[in-house]
């Protein structure tokens, strides 16, 4: 149910006030010094407050993953963006960020994905088959010609990614002049959920614009915002345009609830029932407290009780919605710097993980959707793994390779 942008970090640290910054190639050097100090010794490297949050050990195996992954580091090269590097390889780059103290100390440090030089849409498929759990992706060019498929007409659960389809139903609601975006919702408890988000810690009875919603609903994954919205459109408008799978189309709350916060009987009886007994049930639903519920970090019924779409569903919705600019808040894995058009939404709970991006490099350039999911019943799916390997795949659309 969360949606945060899951990308393979090691901790920004806390930036204390009155922190005196190192120049930019003492960051360089530090950076280039991590990937070359003896693995004993990297803790000297270390201001005390970061290894308050992070012990050595956890540093020492991020940077052997980036070692065994990219060869011996060749150089830093700084970007425009203060404090941002780019870490050169033998076999490939990351991106990088670091703080100093002024001990030339590592207060701060980041990683995002590596990129492979010699890489391909075969050997990132490979890696896609052999990893645990159900997996599908889709990859396609001005909603037109595939470039990737595989499993692409597999339904699965994608958690967050569902929101889509409620922001696809409010423009097509805005569009026939039945809904505004000036229009005011005033927050119910009814409608409360549970993170990701903010809303539901704000007070009953404070008033939001549906754009507000809709902004917060997919930048940040909103989930009070995104059953607001619900009520707001209409269920049933939503569910127009979707399979008897996902119909009735569940809040967000109402997924919490029946997963845990309802016994086995419950469950099976909202499982096993007709459309028209489940509408019944979760009626039934508002009766509980959301507050109530807690929420187990393990995978919870994920092929019962979850909105399940493919990743070809996935790619047409984001093209629809290729100019809302809700979309292009959250950029995702990407940099939004780098794109004319960087739009995204994803989702995660335990045993889902599930990203679809829009992207077009330039005005004139091929539009590319890309949506990736994987689903693991038993076990925590690698987030990091996925977000690596999706990361790879967007590389070699912006390095023209497919």
């Amino acid at each position: 149910m969360k949606s945060k942008l899951i990308i393979l970090t090691l901790i920004i640290g806390l930036l204390l006030s009155g922190t005196v910054f190192a120049e930019k190639d003492a960051n360089q050097e530090v950076l280039h010094k991590l990937f070359t100090t003896e693995y004993d010794e990297i803790e000297s490297l270390l201001d005390k407050s970061f290894m308050d949050k992070v012990n050595a050990q956890q540093v020492i195996n991020i940077v052997k993953t980036y070692k065994d992954n990219l060869g011996n580091i060749k150089q830093v090269n700084s970007t425009k963006e203060e404090g941002s590097y780019k870490v050169i390889f033998e076999k490939g780059e990351a991106p990088a960020k670091i703080v100093l103290n002024s001990e030339n100390k590592i207060m701060g440090l980041w990683f995002g994905n590596w990129v492979l030089y010699e890489d391909s849409v075969d050997k990132i498929l490979e890696e896609i088959k052999n990893l645990n759990g159900v997996s599908s992706v889709y990859i396609m060019k001005n909603n037109k010609e595939t470039v990737l498929k595989y499993n692409e007409d597999k339904p699965l659960a994608v958690a967050s990614s569902y929101k889509l389809y409620v922001l696809k139903a409010l423009h097509d609601e805005v569009e026939k002049g039945n809904a505004s975006w000036d229009d005011v919702v005033s927050l119910n408890n009814k409608d409360r959920s549970l993170a990701s988000g903010i809303l539901q810690g704000w007070p009953e009875g404070t008033p939001v614009t549906v754009k507000t919603l809709s902004s917060l609903m997919i930048s940040l994954s909103d989930n009070t915002a995104t059953d607001h919205l619900i009520d707001y459109i209409g269920r049933e408008k939503i569910e127009s345009n979707l399979s008897d799978i996902n119909k009735p189309i569940l809040k967000t709350n109402e997924v919490f609830k029946l997963k845990w916060g309802v016994d086995s009987s419950a469950q099976e009886k909202y499982i096993n029932g007709s459309i028209k007994e489940k509408r019944d049930i979760i009626k039934k639903l508002e009766d509980i407290d959301i507050n109530e519920v807690k929420v187990k970090q393990s995978p919870t019924l994920i092929d019962k009780v979850e909105w399940f779409f493919t990743t070809e569903e996935l790619c047409n919705v984001i093209y629809d919605l290729k100019d809302a600019n809700e979309i292009k808040i959250n950029s995702g894995l990407v940099n939004k710097d780098n794109w004319y058009i960087a739009g995204y939404k994803g989702g995660s709970e335990p045993g889902v993980l599930q990203f679809t991006h829009i992207l077009q490099k330039t005005k004139d350039s091929d539009v590319y959707t890309v949506s990736v999911t994987i689903n693991n019943k038993k076990n925590i799916i690698n987030n990091n793994k996925i977000s690596e390997l999706t990361t790879r795949l967007i590389n070699l659309i912006e390095k023209n390779k497919i």
